[in-house]
């Protein structure tokens, strides 16, 4: 069982979401590649700083047009879910796990997935 995150426009729904992707106990974070153009935002990340990049721009500051919620309608804060990422990727039960890339990509240690998944 994990969790999904998503961007979604500053207001407190999971309306037109962008999935960034999802944490699952014992994994690595699974990222969702983008490519896409969402409410004219083009949502391009294919690697872990494009999305660290693109997340800081569109969900910090004053009036952010993005937030960043879990799949329970709950706010994470950037800082907050740049942290529960960096914790996995450093987690050695996460890193012995044979089947992390078995279905993602490994971009510099990172998974990413093309195609929706939940």
């Amino acid at each position: 069982m994990g969790t999904n995150y998503y961007a979604v426009k500053n207001k407190a729904s999971i309306s037109e979401p962008i999935h960034i992707g999802k944490s699952s106990c014992g994994w690595l974070f699974n990222f969702q590649d983008q490519n896409n153009t969402w409410n004219d935002i083009p949502v391009v990340w294919h690697t872990y700083p494009q999305v660290k990049e693109w997340l800081k721009k569109y969900t910090t500051g004053k009036n952010p047009p993005y937030v960043i919620l879990d799949e329970y309608d709950r706010t994470i804060a950037y800082e907050e879910f740049i942290d529960l990422v960096e914790k996995k990727q450093k987690d050695k039960r996460n890193l012995s796990n044979p089947d992390n890339f078995t279905y993602s990509k490994n971009i510099d240690g990172y998974r990413f997935s093309e195609g929706e998944f939940s």
